[in-house]
């Protein structure tokens, strides 16, 4: 990668605003995580139930990691933070820090793909759905989403590393640059395929969610304006979550293409600092998305900040369990649902 002193001096103060803003924002984003944790593990058998639920929860903690991860493994020693410390550690601390950010990023896709999957299959085959995810083999599912990760993770064990410095930080570089090479090729050619299932399936259910609309409203004339009003709030609702999320997985698509594929020599500053910029909104997106567009969520959390305790204990009082989300996909307002990443309808199981 190309060397600090090519670097123009608005650099420096742009990367250290960037930095400090992001990690504030990080900050609250674990806070917010760690509440939507512990609702939903506490109501996993009544508001939040179903195989939706379980990838959600499996998927923001492995979210939660990610961020930790990547401030304790590359933030914080850019910065020249602890520095004695990661020294005295030799490469370790920054050779877990790439086997657990490869591992979360690879979990991350599996999540997406396996929830766009759960979305598509309430959409399209609605009568089959809770028999599709109910399945005694369902247990494959987390197999999927954690063991394409925990792959390329582990294949960084027998592999050797290096502190670069660059201006009062150090960032962390493999020595053998053949493998570095292979591995972001394969990290790219893995990413293009999630990219790829994502939009597949994705088209498929907001084609097949508009037509089954149309249907339901040319079968059913009956329908009062109310609820056709309702509809197309959900609608409207489902388009700007579609919007955010594959905006958010094109960027982070288009950055691996780059820095992995057309320019392998970018700077590292500038190459860590768009990454954990990319990496902060990749990881907060889903639940911010939740807390927006999850009615049940928001009154759950607002509860647990108004009084922490109080309102942790009688959660699973507060909210019936139909009241779920903004964006509901039938007419006869089923159960709602919510979204990480994938611009989806249709109600979890």
């Amino acid at each position: 990668m190309a060397s600090n002193a090519t670097l123009p001096g608005w650099f420096d103060p742009l990367e250290s605003i960037v930095s400090t803003v992001f990690m504030m924002g990080s900050f609250v984003t674990i806070i917010l995580y760690f509440m939507e944790v512990l609702i939903l593990v506490t109501l996993r058998n009544t508001v939040y139930k179903g195989m939706f639920y379980q990838i959600f929860t499996v998927g923001i903690i492995v979210d939660v990691f990610s961020l930790v991860n990547n401030y304790f493994g590359c933030v914080f020693p850019a910065k020249g933070y602890f520095q004695d410390f990661y020294l005295s550690m030799g490469t370790f601390v920054g050779q877990m820090y790439l086997m657990i950010a490869w591992t979360a990023r690879g979990i991350q896709g599996c999540t997406v793909v396996a929830l766009a999957l759960n979305r598509a299959t309430a959409v399209c085959l609605p009568i089959k759905h809770k028999q599709i995810w109910n399945s005694k083999y369902i247990w494959l599912v987390h197999v999927f989403q954690l063991g394409i990760g925990l792959c390329i993770g582990t294949s960084l064990i027998t592999q050797n590393f290096y502190w670069k410095y660059e201006r009062n930080g150090i960032y962390i570089q493999f020595e053998n640059q053949n493998f570095r090479r292979g591995f972001f090729m394969s990290a790219y050619v893995i990413e293009t395929i999630f990219v790829a299932c994502i939009m597949i399936i994705n088209v498929t259910m907001v084609i097949a969610f508009r037509s089954k609309y149309k249907v339901r409203l040319s079968t059913q004339p009956h329908l009062n304006q109310k609820v056709m009003s309702e509809k197309q709030r959900q609608e409207y609702n489902l388009n700007i979550v579609a919007g955010l999320t594959c905006v958010a997985e094109i960027v982070y698509y288009c950055y691996v293409i780059y820095v992995f594929g057309i320019n392998t020599s970018v700077p590292t500053r500038v190459f860590y600092l768009l990454y954990d910029v990319i990496n902060d909104i990749y990881c907060g997106l889903s639940g911010w998305l939740l807390l927006i567009y999850s009615r049940s969520m928001r009154a759950h959390v607002t509860k647990m900040m108004r009084c922490p305790m109080f309102g942790f204990r009688r959660m699973r009082i507060m909210i019936p369990p139909e009241q779920q989300f903004a964006s509901s996909t039938n007419v006869e307002r089923d159960k709602n649902t919510s979204n990480r990443r994938v611009p989806t309808c249709g109600t979890p199981c």
